[in-house]
């Protein structure tokens, strides 16, 4: 599923948008009472989104476990805890409140897509609590991995807990506050000398209110180092990073690899190895002269040393626009607005990457876009 058009995908699961220009793997557990056909559907998008499917295999019991539970299929075997006082709710779609919680998912950016969230109420106390915790991983993974949402004005605390076996907790990241209407990424290493162990996923009220439902989705371990904060290379995956979506911009960032499919423009290789292997860029071939696309980093908390956003960029064409680097701290707007231009480009560079880089100093904890 590739290209700035591209529709979507139905079986027992869905997904919609582009993904990346390669094969990617979906499983799906299905319990059957009778005999069934399975049928795939695919919608059109436009000209620019090719949809294919291959090697389709049916096997008896379970999918394999995966490091990626993005609450597709279920709960992936994370339980809500008992001794708290509510319960996170799987959902689809935007929450019941006005003004706070995510429209959809994360993992597909769709409608129809799952992830867990903590409903808020006018019967609300502060500091009531609703924990869920997951299965009990032993000598797995270095690096936690999740994207939360935290929207409204009424919003509480978002803790994520590593628990040992005799049920102590380290607190490995905590998050207050309304974070805008993005789906923000959160990452945090893992102790290695609690073993084996659960994550513990807390969010805590702050009173009555209407305005502060949380939701975490995409929860994943990496047999590695979390990486460097802001840091992508974009050749697995947009990182941290993400496109701002439809309700703002026209058009998404897509990852690419080798030549883009419109001839003189667009980079050959990728700058990481100087290959066919990824970035992300901006297809010409759609949309409308003036149409924007905005990618989006986490949120950096301020330094009193500062910070410098280093990168490199191609823009090579004779028709090509404007990049541009803006710092954004309107976290209370929404997080939508493009913030403080910091640093801008326009116009044929040629067929060369240029590296550039922005310094940033900030009181306040900020995004770039």
């Amino acid at each position: 599923m590739f290209g700035d058009t591209v529709g979507s995908l139905k079986m027992f699961w869905q997904q919609s948008g582009s993904q990346r220009d390669e094969w990617l793997l979906v499983q799906s557990h299905v319990t059957l009472q009778r005999v069934h056909q399975v049928i795939l559907e695919a919608s059109v998008g436009g000209e620019a989104g090719d949809i294919a499917i291959d090697d389709i295999s049916l096997i008896h019991g379970p999918c394999p476990d995966s490091d990626l539970c993005d609450f597709e299929e279920g709960s992936c075997n994370w339980q809500q805890e008992a001794s708290d006082d509510f319960d996170w709710i799987r959902k689809w779609g935007s929450t019941l409140n006005p003004n706070t919680g995510p429209e959809s998912d994360h993992t597909t950016n769709a409608p129809t897509g799952h992830y867990y969230y903590l409903p808020s109420s006018m019967d609300d106390q502060a500091g009531q609590k609703a924990l869920m915790s997951s299965p009990l991983y032993s000598e797995k993974g270095s690096c936690l991995q999740l994207w939360y949402h935290m929207y409204g004005k009424g919003m509480g605390t978002l803790n994520v807990y590593q628990q040992s076996l005799d049920g102590k907790e380290v607190l490995i990241f905590s998050q207050t506050g309304d974070q805008g209407r993005l789906w923000r990424f959160a990452q945090a290493e893992l102790l290695p000398r609690i073993q084996p162990y659960r994550i513990l996923v807390e969010g805590v009220k702050t009173g009555p209110t209407l305005e502060g439902d949380m939701a975490f989705d995409d929860v994943q371990l990496i047999d590695a180092q979390c990486p460097p904060h802001g840091f992508c290379d974009f050749e697995r995956s947009f990182c941290s990073w993400s496109n701002l979506g439809a309700r703002v911009d026209q058009r998404g960032w897509l990852l690419g690899a080798g030549a883009t499919p419109n001839p003189n423009t667009g980079p050959t290789v990728d700058h990481t190895t100087n290959s066919s292997d990824h970035y992300i860029y901006v297809d010409s071939s759609v949309g409308e002269w003036g149409d924007m696309s905005y990618l989006v980093s986490d949120v950096f908390q301020p330094s009193s040393r500062g910070h410098c956003l280093t990168f490199w960029y191609h823009m090579y064409g004779s028709h090509i626009g404007t990049l541009n680097v803006y710092i954004n701290d309107k976290m209370q707007d929404g997080g939508n607005e493009e913030g403080h231009l910091k640093w801008t480009k326009a116009g044929n560079s040629g067929d060369q990457w240029l590296q550039d880089s922005v310094s940033i100093k900030h009181e306040e904890a900020f995004w770039v876009m």
